[in-house]
């Protein structure tokens, strides 16, 4: 399995009435794509803060390679031009039978500190609320990722991490 995501910094007076619009006319292109488990259409629309940032969880590099080098991920390059596609490993993955009802999503970076023994990184949160969440790490860059998926905006852990609206979920 491997992770990617790629994180699209708008400017703030971007009109993200555009981006929401690209979801609703092309998200159900990634519905049932080869090899993937799920994409998350994740953003961020905030008066100080414009981002796009799809998440996805592949369950082979085989449908990964299809997506990045035969021309789906060329519709990124050619409205946002070059982009860092971050890569991780899936350590965690918990979906509810509700899972696909999630409409936001919590994202929480950690650092993974030298040790002498290492020890897996774990879920930090008790979210009850969860319909799922995701833990991804990269020893590239000696990081781990948690994702919480939520049907409502998680106010409780607004100060955790970084909150994404999810408009469209791709399995």
């Amino acid at each position: 399995m491997n992770a990617m995501q790629y994180k699209i910094t708008l400017p703030n007076d971007y009109d993200m009435r555009i981006i929401r619009q690209r979801i609703t006319d092309n998200g159900h292109k990634t519905d049932h794509f080869p090899g993937l488990l799920f994409k998350a259409y994740l953003i961020i629309d905030t008066p100080t803060k414009k981002e796009y940032a799809p998440f996805y969880i592949w369950n082979d590099a085989k449908g990964m390679n299809q997506f990045i080098f035969e021309g789906f991920y060329d519709n990124i390059l050619a409205s946002f031009g070059w982009q860092h596609i971050a890569v991780a490993v899936p350590l965690h993955i918990e979906r509810s039978a509700m899972f696909a009802q999630a409409a936001y999503v919590l994202e929480i970076e950690h650092p993974i500190q030298p040790a002498e023994h290492m020890t897996a990184p774990d879920f930090s949160l008790e979210a009850e609320d969860c319909l799922g969440k995701v833990l991804v790490y990269n020893p590239d860059k000696w990081r781990y990722v948690e994702f919480y998926f939520f049907a409502q905006a998680p106010e409780d852990f607004t100060d955790s991490g970084t909150v994404y609206e999810l408009l469209h979920l791709s399995e």
